[in-house]
């Protein structure tokens, strides 16, 4: 099917999603007469606004909805709408709109943050205790937001009580968390923070000493470690009656370590005897190790200083912020054949580390010129250090060092400036335009300049009292790409200057939609949008990460993407009962010259079809009851369907892999680039959260969920594997097997609030 026949089919979809929507809409709209709503929650739509994309969520949203391991999410509550994907399961990517998952900003009261996921990603980097509420754009977004090209997830932390002490703590199964708030000069100073550690090691610590111990007889121990912990603060201090000032920290970091050695055991041998390993008891071995590891370690640490001064009706807000995101990844091996001889030494260590610095400053006006027109504007500096990669090998055999080698050590500064204008502008009770704009200068080092323009253009008709009619157009840049090698994008995955080589990393996107409030608190919206993507960067095939030989722009090469869809959403409260339905529809394409023979390829999050289903039942004040169901087609993956027979002649251009007894097996044959669709994912979510409120006044909480209620197997990748049951000693013998990799089975979980 060509891209037009699928545009004709998706306007086909969209017009009679959109007919059906005002007809009900104009139906009801004569018996409702309601004032301008904002509905917040999992919709956040608003019919008399122009925008589109936007839904605000508050932290009591977000805290209450079922997840893995109980613990509220900020990044897992946005996989829940249309047009959001979640990438793997389980894991905290953020695919708007198919973009990337590094296309997203997330700004922590205005501090920007370029990872944000604990455990490889199962747990986003912030601590839903300390957030207020979120405000997510996926289409057009206010042009004081720049830098990244998907998504804007801006993050309010809570405000400081300045009047009483207060806090809360809890214990999951995982993690356990403290939050607390306190006046430090009653009415002039207060502050707030929150702290959260995972209780993993805690648990694996011991329960890895005592496989230890029972492995030490064989020779054998197993390494491993996790942990990560975060930490928020924030100090607002009431200047004055027009001035208002806050001091923001935020502090997150993950160790992981894994691996295992081999060692000899006293005094115990082993004989091959009649096929079977036979224990002996010979005093004249070698006494000997082997021991391999792999480490990784990642995080955030930033502060941010925020003044806001009101003179009448002008508000001035001035921020400045330092940013700093770190990665580094180490595989280490160690071997020593016999401890009394020095000449059996040997050691290798391959290493990256990858870091990015930010120093920003900024100045913003908000001025309501006229009662038809406000005018939004201001002036954004950044210095970003970047660290791109430090590839380190360092070897030695016997006693003499082999000299290691070290890829290049490079550090890229870039210097960026915007100027942007927001213009809200009411032409009447039925037409709204925002009329916005923003000019960018990077200053790349060696006198290298770049420009761009980015319009913001917005439009609201209304069509009914209650029925609006919306369109917006937008352009995006953005100067920095994470890339991987790895189906699963991890924290180790390298941030890029991409600025500094080629021009920025550049997005258009054009949506038109139809919005509604009707009777019985219900509202709705259709949204149809097409999004262009330019100089997208991916590694070259059969180019290794620690491959020293090549710098990182050596290693790259540029493409494009575009991609179109459908968002569907709809909000309805009926008493107790609070109910949430999304659907989103999506094609998501790249072409890159020299990857792929030059041929288009499906992106790797190219899930055509998203269903997201949330309901919640307010029983009482002592009970909730909450449910998610969601279904989305499956991720696309490169796949080996076929075998070449012939030693040595490989498919070009495409990875490939070389299996043991390549004479009888062959080598894998890769047709194209993500030409396997994994099976459609679907899961179900179920949560109660019981409250008590104590004769003191302070409440506790148990909160019990169960992810993947009905134990689906959701694939994450498909394994092909050499499956033979026994040493084969002819290719009649061997035939390959596909398995699906499934990770997460029924989880259940409880959690345990105290709020004082």
């Amino acid at each position: 099917m060509t891209i037009v026949s699928r545009l004709r089919v998706l306007l086909t979809w969209g017009s009679t999603l959109l007919v059906a929507v005002c007809a009900w809409g104009q139906q009801h709209v004569d018996s409702l007469k309601l004032p301008e709503v904002i509905v917040s929650g999992m919709t956040g739509r608003n019919v008399q606004s122009t925008d589109m994309g936007h839904v605000n969520l508050s932290g009591e949203t977000i805290l209450h909805l079922p997840s893995l391991f109980g613990e509220g999410d900020v990044v897992k509550a946005l996989h829940t709408l249309p047009g959001v994907s979640q990438g793997v399961e389980g894991f905290s990517g953020l695919y708007v709109h198919g973009g990337e998952g590094d296309q997203n900003v997330f700004l922590y009261q205005g501090l920007p943050l370029y990872h944000v996921g604990h455990l490889g990603g199962v747990f986003s980097a912030f601590n839903a205790a300390t957030v207020d509420n979120i405000d997510f754009y996926k289409a057009v977004y206010p042009a004081r937001y720049g830098g990244f090209v998907s998504s804007v997830v801006d993050i309010k932390m809570k405000r400081p009580d300045f009047e009483k002490t207060a806090g809360s703590f809890t214990v999951g199964l995982l993690t356990g968390n403290v939050c607390l708030t306190t006046p430090v000069v009653k009415d002039r100073l207060a502050v707030v923070v929150g702290v959260r550690r995972s209780l993993i090691d805690l648990f694996t610590i011991p329960v890895l000493a005592i496989i230890n111990a029972s492995k030490k007889k064989d020779g054998e121990k197993k390494i491993g470690y996790y942990a990560f912990a975060d930490a928020n603060a924030r100090i607002d201090w009431k200047a004055s009656a027009a001035l208002r000032m806050s001091l923001v920290g935020y502090y997150g970091h993950d160790r992981f370590k894994l691996g295992e050695k081999d060692f000899d055991a006293p005094n115990l041998g082993y004989t091959w005897v009649d096929g079977k390993l036979v224990p002996d008891n010979t005093e004249g071995m070698l006494h000997y190790y082997d021991q391999s590891t792999s480490s990784l370690s990642w995080g955030n640490v930033g502060t941010a200083l925020n003044a806001h001064l009101t003179l009448g009706t002008l508000h001035l807000t001035a921020l400045g912020a330092f940013t700093r995101y770190s990665s580094h990844y180490d595989q280490r091996h160690e071997a020593q054949s016999d401890l009394a001889n020095a000449g059996t030494y040997a050691f290798n260590l391959y290493g990256t580390r990858n870091t990015v610095a930010d120093f920003m400053g900024m100045l913003m006006a908000y001025v309501p010129v006229a009662p038809f027109y406000t005018l939004e504007a201001g002036l954004t500096g950044t210095h970003h250090r970047f660290m791109p990669e430090r590839i380190t090998h360092k070897a030695r055999q016997g006693s003499q060092p082999i000299e290691g080698q070290q890829g290049a050590n490079e550090i890229v500064n870039v210097g960026e400036v915007s100027l942007y204008a927001d213009n809200n502008i009411d032409l009447g009770p039925v037409v709204k335009l925002n009329l916005g704009g923003r000019v960018t200068k990077w200053m790349v080092q060696k006198g290298r300049h770049r420009l761009a323009f980015e319009p913001r253009l917005a439009a609201r008709v209304m069509l009914a009292r209650e029925v609006s009619l919306k369109c917006s157009y937008t352009v995006m840049h953005q100067a920095v790409q994470q890339v991987s090698t790895n189906y699963v994008n991890l924290p180790t995955d390298l941030w890029l200057p991409t600025i500094a080589v080629a021009p920025p990393l550049k997005c258009r996107q054009l949506s038109a939609g139809v919005f509604c409030n009707m009777a019985h608190g219900t509202s709705a919206s259709v949204e149809l949008w097409y999004k262009r993507l330019w100089n997208l960067v991916e590694y070259r095939e059969g180019v290794s990460v620690f491959n020293t030989s090549l710098i990182w722009r050596e290693k790259t090469t540029l493409g494009r993407g575009w991609c179109y869809g459908l968002d569907v959403s709809a909000f309805h409260r009926l008493g107790k009962v609070e109910g949430t339905l999304g659907y989103g529809l999506m094609w998501n394409y790249r072409k890159f010259d020299r990857l792929n023979k030059g041929r288009r390829f499906p992106a790797k999050f190219d899930n055509r079809h998203k269903i997201d289903l949330t309901l919640t039942y307010h029983r009482s004040e002592k009970i909730d009851f909450s449910a998610s169901w969601t279904y989305m087609t499956g991720n696309r993956i490169t796949l080996s369907v076929y075998n070449y027979d012939i030693y040595g002649s490989l498919f070009p251009d495409a990875p490939h892999t070389i299996p043991p007894f390549v004479e009888e097996t062959g080598v894998d044959y890769y047709a194209s680039r993500n030409n396997y669709r994994l099976p459609a994912f679907h899961r179900l979510n179920l949560g109660m959260t019981l409250k008590h409120k104590r004769r003191n006044g302070h409440m506790s909480m148990w909160n019990f969920s169960l992810y993947n209620a009905y134990w689906r197997q959701n694939a994450i990748t498909i394994k092909k594997d050499d499956d033979n049951g026994v040493l084969f000693t002819s290719a009649s013998d061997w035939h390959r097997a596909f398995k699906a990799v499934s990770i997460i089975p029924i989880m259940p979980s409880v959690s345990y609030t105290y709020e004082f």
